[in-house]
């Protein structure tokens, strides 16, 4: 993981021309269950750790059904986990005082999905060096795709011995085509089988 970390810090710089503002980078697969989330916590925890700077982790379905508009309360709606400087974005079911909820968390109901989500993107990038978004997969959800042009980069999350090279394709030009910037491919659940020669000299 900390080779792919390496590599996604260099294609940040590379292709951020702004390399001092913050960075939105969403991750997605090709089908589910490939282990997205796995991925954006190693990530954002190595970050954190490394770089030192704010880290915040959104769920995308979640980060649709808020409307973060008041750029001073953004730390506000945001929890911090055991990891020095990395924070998880909070939903509205889940602050502990509820009288509190509607100073803390504004929402703006007329507003769509994708105008919340995209609201709420530009405020987080106020507080935070790093949002990692972590989306469902492209067959299951267009959550990825709606969000990739605001995104400063897209990470595609592919499952060792699983996910066809086919597929793989087809999701690298569904993110092309609605004008994403591809980071690149991480490989998840990769196993490094011991091979018989070995096992005969044990």
């Amino acid at each position: 993981m900390k080779s792919y970390l390496q590599l996604f810090l260099t294609s940040i710089k590379t292709k951020n021309s702004s390399p001092d503002k913050s960075v939105v980078v969403l991750f997605t697969s090709t089908e589910s269950k490939e282990g997205v989330s796995y991925v954006v916590n190693s990530f954002a925890v190595e970050l954190a750790q490394r770089t030192r700077q704010r880290i915040l982790i959104a769920d995308a379905e979640r980060l649709q059904k808020t409307d973060i508009f008041d750029k001073a309360q953004v730390t506000e709606n945001c929890q911090r986990t055991d990891s020095e400087n990395l924070f998880l974005l909070l939903s509205e079911d889940e602050f502990p005082d509820e009288s509190n909820n509607g100073q803390q968390l504004q929402i703006r109901k007329g507003n769509s999905k994708l105008e919340r989500g995209l609201s709420s993107l530009q405020s987080l990038r106020y507080a935070f060096d790093f949002v990692l978004v972590d989306c469902s997969a492209l067959s299951v959800s267009g959550d990825a795709a709606l969000l990739a042009p605001s995104a400063d980069g897209v990470v595609l999350v592919v499952e060792s011995n699983r996910t066809r090279r086919e597929q793989v394709r087809n999701s690298i030009k569904t993110i092309e085509m609605v004008k994403g910037n591809l980071l690149g491919c991480v490989m998840n659940k990769r196993r490094y089988p011991i091979p018989n020669w070995i096992y005969n000299r044990i």
